[in-house]
């Protein structure tokens, strides 16, 4: 079944892409969220003027993001975690922890624009990237570190 998708999907396209899928994987998943529809003349002509005037709203958002990009300089999160004697966490830092301190700096990320190369699960210094917009992602230093008593 061809479908237009009306957002970036993981491993299956971007926005405005005609995409070849399973029927079952387009009338059970991607219709119903609102993902993709089904690539008829009508919706292909839809999606080409809604795209053209996107454009200059998708050039001001990434503007706005590349200034909030040059804030993020200053930001460094330090977590107090109760942890082994190894150093290993009861736990981990997980995205929606980084994005809670990041409001606390004024910065408003959604825990899925916050990502790891590897789990935060023990002492130690790290890096997140956040995600700010299409082709800006800023990395925000992160240190683990023992509550002190």
């Amino acid at each position: 079944m061809e479908l237009i998708l009306l957002k970036d999907v993981d491993k299956l396209g971007r926005r405005g892409a005609v995409v070849k899928v399973a029927r079952g994987y387009a009338r059970n998943y991607l219709i119903p969220r609102g993902l993709a529809v089904p690539a008829t003349n009508k919706n292909r002509a839809a999606l080409a003027a809604e795209l053209a005037r996107g454009e200059g709203r998708k050039e001001r958002v990434r503007e706005g993001a590349e200034e909030a990009a040059a804030r993020f300089a200053e930001v460094a999160l330090k977590f107090q975690k109760l942890c082994r004697e190894s150093g290993e966490l009861y736990g981990s830092v997980t995205a929606a922890e980084v994005a809670t301190a990041l409001a606390a700096y004024g910065f408003d990320v959604d825990k899925k624009q916050v990502s790891f190369d590897e789990p935060i699960s023990h002492i130690g210094m790290f890096a997140a990237r956040v995600k700010l917009a299409e082709g800006v992602e800023v990395t925000v230093p992160v240190t683990v570190v023992r509550p002190e008593e």
